[in-house]
């Protein structure tokens, strides 16, 4: 059941991952990435409620909380800045390194040391990262120079890093609290964050401008905080059935459909070939440091 649960996560994020990029025609993207947080929130409590009582909330609760919020809200910042000059097919890659954070943190943190197969699905990521940034024609140190100089590559990273942290603390929580309600408590709780930060963001207004179709906005706004809803569903209830590696793997197919969404749907045609190969060998990488690092 989970690998079904995590395939649907999968698909949706690259969903709202697209509507997410598109809405940044019609709206700043920190103010659609505060709108759509609470629209995902609201239907995940919905869900909730329905499916019976509140947790009574436990010292760990609020610890793993205190911890999760801050590193969630910047990972969702940074994927925002990313995309509001990036193209998804370039960021979503870079998105997909976080797996090997997550071994390079239990590295430090716990003193594990990564099987071969690891440093390999390492070495696939660096390669297809790598790739993303490569041109037919171009210098091989292009790439290299190109990351250096994008501001959208660098919040991708900074998200990735972000977001390899809370995927050592969710595990806790949904101990705690459970999935839904877990789920429901970091999505509404980064929410609170992210507007905080939206005054010193000098593009980011609390406002649509009319002459950017609010209508069409509204829509994408929906549809993205249902597409985060079923994402965050599935992975949260994911976590609690299988190991986070596992779960990691499947959900980093996320990568190479996001990427294709940005390519077909959005015309990011821009050395399409690489972008699709980079995308391929991070998630091939991915998969392999999640499930045999």
């Amino acid at each position: 059941m989970w690998i079904a649960l995590t395939v649907v996560a999968a698909f949706a994020n690259a969903f709202y991952s697209l509507t997410l990029k598109k809405s940044v025609q019609y709206a700043d993207v920190i103010v659609s990435s505060v709108i759509f947080r609470f629209v995902s929130g609201f239907l995940l409590l919905a869900l909730a409620l329905t499916s019976g009582p509140w947790p009574a909330p436990t010292p760990g609760y609020w610890r793993a909380l205190a911890m999760v919020l801050p590193p969630e809200a910047l990972g969702m910042l940074f994927m925002a800045l990313a995309l509001r000059t990036g193209d998804l097919s370039i960021v979503q890659p870079i998105l997909g390194v976080t797996p090997v954070f997550v071994t390079l943190g239990a590295i430090v943190v716990l003193n594990e040391v990564p099987s071969p197969f690891a440093g390999f699905g390492i070495l696939l990521v660096t390669i297809g990262v790598y790739c993303v940034g490569l041109g037919t024609g171009t210098s091989w140190m292009e790439p290299v120079r190109a990351f250096a100089r994008s501001r959208a590559s660098w919040c991708a990273l900074a998200a990735s890093v972000s977001w390899s942290i809370t995927t050592l603390v969710h595990k806790f929580g949904i101990a705690e609290a459970g999935p839904i309600p877990w789920a429901v408590s970091v999505t509404l709780g980064s929410a609170v964050l992210l507007i905080a930060a939206v005054p010193l963001l000098a593009q980011s207004r609390l406002e649509v401008d009319r002459e950017r179709r609010p209508a069409i906005w509204t829509l994408l706004m929906a549809a993205a905080g249902f597409f985060f809803a079923v994402h965050v569903f599935g992975i949260q209830t994911s976590l609690e059935l299988a190991p986070a590696g596992y779960v990691i793997a499947v959900s980093a197919t996320g990568t190479l459909i996001a990427t294709a969404f940005g390519i077909v749907i959005l015309g990011e045609r821009d050395r399409m070939r690489h972008r699709l190969t980079g995308a391929f060998l991070v998630t091939t990488g991915a998969v392999l440091v999640a499930v045999l690092g």
